[in-house]
Order: structure tokens, then C-alpha cells, then sequence
């Protein structure tokens, strides 16, 4: 995280990669509802919201996002996402919604939240740039890992966090959901950009 903390990446190293959009609401306590973005090695955090729980204007906000970026993916958390999912179903967008307690691809992980967390700090080893946020930075460092018999990789819950005295890392989760599924370039006509077979960027 501090290696990839201000990194500059020029344009060319990131520019090819497909556009992944992610969306993690927020309906309680100090908690933000987070839109961010990431092209390959390249991630931004492009809006945040106090807790909101008008599923309106969180699908309208996303939605001009996903316009002006011509996003690829679009992920959002189900925890309090389904609403906004519903809502973009209704005008016309197609967003993944994405289980934290789901089945990983990789066996290895206990479940979907691990999963993406451990392919985030695959990508910051490999020469993730993220932008010079202290909330994002504190987010990334913020969970342990929980010893399990069976080997699998398992991430601390939020509640222990709080109970820690961490705030729930909206932040770190927005960009870890930008790993949730592999993701090609659409094509030109139109073709969905998440793809489960193809290995993801």
C-alpha cells in the first residue's frame, strides 16, 4: 500500500485496460456510499456520499458515471445494493451485483470478500497507483486475517473492526470490488464486458 500510494502511471500503461466501475453503498452509522473506478493498474475514487438510502439517486449518480466513463462492469455490493440494482434494471442497465459471502472462484478463499481482497493485494504488489487518500490508504491496511484449521483465507468481519476501532473500509471495499469477476473491453457492439471464463485484469 505505500509502495502504490501517489504512484504516477502514464496513460499508455493503464489506457488498454477495460473501465470497471464499482458502487459500495452505505446505509448506517458514518458510512459513505462510494463510486469508484478502475483501468488496470489505474484506480480512482470518483464520488462519495454520506449514508443514503435514496436508491434513486444512487442508480442516476451511477449511471451518468457509467456514461461518461463508458464502463465496461459495473459491481456493485449487494449488502445495500440490491435497490440500486433495481433501479438501474428499470432504466435499461445491466450491473453485477456481488455477494460478499458467495463462493469464490479460487478454493483457496473462504469466500468472495476474501477472494477480492487478496487479488487487490496482488495487483498493489504489482504495481497498483492509488491516489493519495489517507481514508483509502487506512481502509487498505485495516483488516487482519482470521487463522482457520483448513488453510482457507478468511477476513476478519467488519463488525470486529468496529469493535477494533476500525470504521468499515468503504473505500478499501470499492476498489477490492473491482476483482469480483474477470473483465474483457466490450466490443463494438455492444457485447457485456463481464466475462466469468476470461482471467480478469
Amino acid at each position: 500500500v505505500d509502495a502504490a500510494l501517489g504512484r504516477h502511471l502514464r496513460p499508455e500503461q493503464f489506457n488498454w485496460a477495460p473501465k470497471i466501475l464499482t458502487c459500495d453503498p452505505a446505509w448506517s452509522g458514518d458510512d459513505e456510499l462510494v463510486i469508484a473506478m478502475r483501468q488496470g493498474l489505474y484506480f480512482r475514487i470518483l464520488r462519495t456520499i454520506p449514508k443514503n438510502d435514496n436508491d434513486v439517486q444512487g442508480a442516476i449518480i451511477l449511471a451518468n458515471f457509467e456514461d461518461e466513463h463508458k464502463a465496461d462492469a459495473v459491481f456493485i455490493d449487494a449488502g445495500y445494493g440490491t435497490g440500486i440494482v433495481s433501479v438501474g434494471t428499470t432504466i435499461g442497465r445491466a450491473w453485477q451485483l456481488v455477494w460478499f459471502g458467495e463462493k469464490p472462484i479460487n478454493a483457496g478463499y473462504l469466500n468472495k470478500r476474501a477472494e477480492m481482497w487478496g487479488l487487490m493485494r496482488d495487483w498493489l504488489k504489482a504495481g497498483g497507483a492509488i491516489p493519495n487518500d489517507q481514508t483509502l490508504y487506512d481502509d487498505l491496511i485495516g483488516p487482519e486475517t482470521v487463522p482457520r484449521v483448513d488453510g482457507k483465507i478468511q477476513l476478519e468481519s467488519k463488525q470486529d473492526m468496529k469493535d477494533r476501532g476500525l470504521p468499515s473500509p468503504n473505500k478499501g471495499d470499492a476498489l477490492a470490488l473491482t476483482f469480483a469477476y474477470p473483465v474483457a473491453v466490450k466490443r463494438i457492439d455492444g457485447y457485456s464486458g463481464y466475462q466469468q471464463q476470461n482471467k480478469a485484469i
